[in-house]
C-alpha cells in the first residue's frame, strides 16, 4: 500500500487511537486505581483496563474511519457486478478520494472501453450478417460438436422443397440429407476440405464444406457453402451438346462429299447422267455445310453488335404472303396442311426491317415443318392493337415439354435430341437477337405432343395517327 494513500492514513490513524487509548488508560488506571500493594497483579489489572478501553473505543473509530470505506468499496462492488451482468452504463463515483476514487475512475473507463469494442462488434454483426442473408449462395457453420450455429435464408429457401415436416433433429429439418452432415462430421474429424455435387431432379448444388480453425489450431467446426450450379451445368452440357451437333453437321457433308469425290478423281464414274447425279449430291452437302456456317457468322454477328439493322415503313402483307405461298408448296411435299388465318392486306403498316421479317418467318416455319408430323397442320395467323402486330405460326406437331419451354431459346439448345440432324439448333436463338435488336419480343407457347406457337412483335408505324 503506498505511504501516502488515504487508506494507510486511515489504518494508521486508527491503529495510533487504539494503541494511545490502551496506553492511556493502562497508566491512569494504575497510577489511580492499581498502585497499592505490590506484586505483579496491578500492571496486569492495568493493561486490561488499558484494552477494555481500547474496545470500547474502537466502535466510533471504526464508525467514523472505516465505515464510510467500506460503504465505498461496496459501492463499487455494485457497479464491477452490474458491468460484469451486461449493464454498461453502470458507473462509480470518482469524487471518491484517494485510490478508490482512482478505481471508480478505472472502472469506469472500462466499462466505456466495454461499451465501445460492444458497439463495434454489434456493427460488425449486423454487417456480416446484412452480408450473409444477401448472398444467392447457401451458408451453414457448425461448431465442434456438429451443432448448427449459423445459416443465411438462402440455404433455407435451397432446402424448402425437399424439407419434411417429421426431420429428425434440427440438421435433418434444416438439410434432409444425412450424407451432407457425414460430411461435415468427416470435415470436423479430419480438419479437411469437402466438395462435391448434390443432385436434385431439378435443380444441382455444389457443396464446398472447410474447417474452422481456432487461434490454437484446433478445429473449432465447420462451414458449408452451397451454390447453385444449375445453369452452369445446364451450360455446360449445352456447349458439349452444341459441339457434338455442330462436329456431326460438319462431318456429314464432308464425308458424303469425299465418298463423291474420290470415284470422280479416279475415273470410276463411268456415264454423264452418274457425274451429274454425283455433282447434285456435292452441291447440296455444299449448301447444307454453308448454311451452318452462316447461322453461327450471323448468331456471331448478332451477339457481338456488329450487324446493322435498318428499320423502316413497311407492309407485311406482300412479304407474309410471298412466304407463305413459299412454304405451301413445302408443306405440300411433306405431306402437310398449310393455312392462313389472316388477311394480310389488311394488316397496318410497321416500322422494321422486311429482309430480318422474312427471316424470321422463315425460322419459324422451318422448325413447324421439322417437327410436325405427316398430316399435321401448319398455320400463320397475324393479330395487332394500337401499339404492335404480332406474327405468330401454329403447329400441330410434337410439342415441348414444359421443362424444357423456358430453354427453347437458348443457344444450341434442341428439345428432341432424335432430330438432331435436322439443322443446328441456332434459328430460334438467331430469332431472339434480332428481335432484340430490334427492341420487340419473341414468344412460345406449347403442349407435348399437341402442337407449338411461336409468335413476335413488330412496332405498328403511328406516324399516319
Amino acid at each position: 500500500m503506498n505511504k501516502g494513500s488515504s487508506l494507510f492514513k486511515r489504518a494508521v490513524l486508527f491503529t495510533a487511537a487504539i494503541v494511545s487509548t490502551m496506553v492511556v488508560v493502562a497508566l491512569l488506571a494504575n497510577l489511580f486505581l492499581f498502585n497499592r500493594g505490590g506484586g505483579a497483579m496491578p500492571f496486569v489489572w492495568s493493561a486490561l483496563s488499558g484494552l477494555c478501553a481500547a474496545g470500547l473505543a474502537s466502535y466510533p473509530l471504526l464508525k467514523l474511519l472505516i465505515l464510510p470505506v467500506k460503504r465505498q468499496l461496496r459501492a463499487l462492488r455494485d457497479v464491477a457486478v452490474a458491468v460484469a451482468k451486461g449493464d454498461l452504463d453502470a458507473r462509480a463515483d470518482e469524487r471518491m478520494t484517494g485510490e478508490l476514487g482512482q478505481l471508480g475512475k478505472a472502472l469506469n473507463n472500462l466499462s466505456y472501453q466495454l461499451s465501445r469494442n460492444m458497439y463495434l462488434l454489434i456493427i460488425e454483426r449486423n454487417r456480416l450478417k446484412h452480408m450473409l442473408n444477401g448472398l444467392s449462395e447457401g451458408i451453414v457453420a457448425v461448431n465442434a460438436k456438429g451443432r448448427i450455429t449459423h445459416r443465411n435464408p438462402a440455404l433455407e429457401k435451397m432446402f424448402e422443397a425437399h424439407r419434411s415436416a417429421s426431420g429428425r433433429g434440427e440438421r435433418m429439418k434444416l438439410i434432409p440429407d444425412q450424407g451432407v452432415w457425414d460430411d461435415f462430421d468427416r470435415v470436423i474429424r479430419d480438419g479437411e476440405v469437402i466438395a462435391r455435387n448434390l443432385e436434385f431432379p431439378e435443380r444441382v448444388l455444389r457443396i464446398v464444406i472447410s474447417p474452422l480453425i481456432d487461434e490454437i489450431g484446433t478445429t473449432a467446426g465447420a462451414v458449408g457453402l452451397f451454390s447453385d450450379i444449375t445453369q452452369l451445368e445446364r451450360l455446360e452440357r449445352t456447349r458439349r451438346d452444341y459441339v457434338a451437333n455442330v462436329s456431326h453437321e460438319m462431318r456429314t457433308p464432308l464425308t458424303a462429299m469425299r465418298a463423291l469425290i474420290e470415284p470422280l478423281k479416279e475415273g470410276m464414274v463411268a456415264t454423264e447422267e452418274m457425274r451429274m447425279r454425283y455433282y447434285d449430291i456435292i452441291l447440296r452437302e455444299i449448301m447444307r455445310l454453308s448454311r451452318l456456317i452462316n447461322d453461327l457468322m450471323e448468331l456471331s454477328r448478332l451477339q457481338s453488335g456488329a450487324l446493322a439493322l435498318q428499320a423502316e415503313r413497311m407492309k407485311l402483307g406482300t412479304i407474309v404472303a410471298d412466304v407463305c405461298e413459299r412454304y405451301q408448296a413445302i408443306a405440300e411435299d411433306h405431306a402437310l396442311h398449310f393455312e392462313a388465318h389472316a388477311d394480310f392486306s389488311k394488316v397496318p403498316p410497321v416500322v422494321a426491317n422486311a429482309d430480318r421479317v422474312e427471316q424470321l418467318l422463315v425460322i419459324l416455319l422451318d422448325n413447324a415443318i421439322k417437327y410436325t408430323p405427316e398430316g399435321g397442320t401448319i398455320s400463320v395467323d397475324a393479330a395487332w392493337d394500337d401499339a404492335r402486330v404480332t406474327l405468330s405460326v401454329k403447329d400441330t406437331g410434337i410439342g415441348i415439354a414444359p421443362e424444357d419451354l423456358p430453354f427453347v431459346f437458348d443457344r444450341f439448345y434442341k428439345v428432341d435430341k432424335a432430330h438432331s440432324g435436322m439443322g443446328s439448333g441456332l434459328g430460334l436463338s438467331i430469332a431472339k437477337e434480332l428481335l432484340r435488336w430490334m427492341g420487340e419480343d419473341i414468344w412460345a407457347k406449347s403442349e407435348k405432343g399437341v402442337g407449338s406457337e411461336f409468335g413476335f412483335t413488330i412496332r405498328r408505324d403511328r406516324s399516319e395517327a
